[in-house]
């Protein structure tokens, strides 16, 4: 194990101290070269010596990858992994992989195996065909590893984030009971609380576990989940995820026809935005809210003038990205289309439909709801050909949809489907 050796030169070096200064009546200067040049191999009782003259943890004697050098590593992987695009998630999976694969202790070597089975992950999703040429490329194992590391760290709180990870994987394969089960798994872990992270992640495994048990039509479970982070967000302060779980209970209530909660709740949202000036919350709110006042409210004139508005602030900001500033406006005016459908500007609403088609990754399975309000636009197009005289394309829009919708926990948005078809098939 010649590592033991030349990280005790290295850090003598780095440290200014010469043999001598190492040396004691228990390690002799010869001792110490023969270790440095790897020809001797030190007892326990000899590396607690050097490490006391050194001023170091005996770890980072035995460690064959210099904490130093490991922190570098991670420093620079970091900085690759949350560049835009997924070159750099690619180029820093490059650079951690000979470290998940031979280092095996400390938190370095967690956060890393953390990071590589998220990248590898991300690339699944976002770039297949790089993520295909890797191999392993099975994140699993490496989020595992993470654990247990984490465990042995007693970092409880980052292991349960992984824990979280793992669940937002089944939830996006459409998996929710298995999604349950592993949130109830990390549930049993978060047994302190005593910070901001850990509290975060609560909220944030209990509202995810509260829409799994929507994609399952289990609402009186959901609603049970979500009662009790909103309670708890509220006592405790967890401002980052205040917002989402107040507007999970509004979209939940509209669902169920219950207007007057749901209102409260779109309000207590507006407001919550209002007060924290975030600039990504607002053009989220402002978007929530076309899709809102146009389907549940029936305000299609209001919801076509929030879209205009967004739609300006959007070509406006400077604080997207360009892609997904691009991403962004297909949503915004495939709503503001939806809108224009039901006062029966038919060509205007048709004309925004075929140039801002949502599209949806294949490499993930949509929640429910997610995937019913995307889908629905169908819908809405079936209409617009339907009423423009192009009938086979508005039944076969308009069939898709409610096939794709059928199998489904039944909701406001399938009825609808439901009753496009009717229409344009009379």
């Amino acid at each position: 194990m010649t590592h033991v050796g030349e990280n005790i030169k290295r850090i003598r070096t780095e440290k200014k101290m010469t043999i001598s200064d190492v040396a004691n009546e228990h390690v002799s200067r010869g001792m110490i070269s023969l270790i440095e040049n790897g020809k001797t191999q030190p007892s326990i009782e000899r590396l607690q010596h050097i490490a006391r003259q050194l001023g170091v943890e005996i770890s980072e004697l035995v460690e064959e990858v210099p904490r130093s050098k490991m922190r570098q590593v991670l420093h620079d992987a970091l900085a690759l992994y949350y560049q835009p695009g997924w070159e750099g998630v690619a180029k820093a999976l490059e650079l951690m992989k000979p470290v998940v694969e031979n280092y095996s202790s400390g938190y370095e070597a967690a956060r890393m195996n953390e990071m590589y089975a998220r990248g590898l992950y991300y690339l699944y999703v976002l770039a297949v065909e790089q993520y295909n040429r890797l191999n392993p490329n099975n994140w699993e194992p490496y989020v595992m590893k993470a654990i247990e590391l984490y465990g042995e760290l007693e970092m409880e709180w980052r292991a349960v984030r992984c824990y979280a990870f793992l669940s937002d994987i089944e939830f996006d394969q459409a998996r929710y009971q298995e999604a349950i089960q592993i949130i109830d798994r990390a549930l049993e872990r978060l047994t302190v609380m005593d910070s901001v992270e850990t509290k975060s992640l609560y909220v944030q495994l209990i509202s995810q576990k509260a829409m799994a048990f929507v994609s399952l039509g289990r609402n009186k479970e959901a609603h049970k989940q979500l009662d009790e982070a909103i309670q708890f967000t509220r006592k405790h302060l967890v401002l980052d995820l205040y917002y989402n779980v107040l507007n999970a209970k509004a979209w939940l209530y509209y669902d169920e026809q219950k207007m007057e909660a749901a209102r409260e709740y779109v309000e207590d949202c507006r407001l919550f935005v209002q007060a924290v000036k975030n600039v990504s919350l607002q053009f989220e709110h402002e978007l929530t809210l076309i899709f809102l006042e146009e389907f549940f409210e029936s305000h299609y004139e209001k919801a076509i003038s929030i879209a205009e508005q967004l739609v300006a602030k959007t070509e406006a900001s400077s604080h997207m990205q360009d892609e997904v500033k691009k991403e962004y406006l297909f949503a915004v005016k495939n709503f503001q289309a939806r809108a224009l459908t039901q006062l029966e500007r038919y060509e205007e609403a048709l004309q925004l439909f075929t140039d801002n088609q949502i599209t949806i990754n294949e490499q993930v399975q949509l929640n429910p709801l997610d995937f019913e309000i995307r889908i629905l636009s169908n819908s809405y197009e079936a209409l617009c050909h339907d009423h423009l005289g192009n009938k086979d394309k508005a039944v076969e829009l308009a069939r898709s949809t409610v096939e794709q919708l059928h199998h489904m926990p039944y909701s406001s948005f399938y009825y609808f489907a439901k009753e496009v078809l009717m229409e344009v098939t009379k």
